[in-house]
């Protein structure tokens, strides 16, 4: 009988243990998101302060091109690289 009561209050403390744990991170996720969303609305400007001017129209950019190179991989080693593959990110 004393193995299983110490069995019961071993299951009961794993799972006291657990509801604590899970509650402590909703709750750490929970205001982690209330603190960005005020923050977001603290940083708009009120729209009906003044009306902004339509901004000009930028200019278009040149987009970075990245080239990635692997290198072969042989029995033996060598100091030889791959072709570089062409990566281009559209904005």
């Amino acid at each position: 009988m004393n193995l299983l009561a110490s069995t019961l209050i071993g299951g009961l403390y794993l799972l006291i243990l657990f509801g604590l744990c899970f509650s402590v991170v909703v709750g750490v996720k929970a205001v982690r998101i209330e603190l960005r969303n005020r923050k977001k609305n603290a940083e708009k400007p009120e729209e009906s302060e003044k009306p902004k001017a339509e901004p000009a129209l930028p200019k278009p950019r040149e987009k970075n091109v990245y080239y990635i190179v692997e290198k072969k991989r042989t029995r033996r080693a060598k100091e030889t690289t791959g072709t570089p593959k062409r990566i281009e990110f559209r904005d």
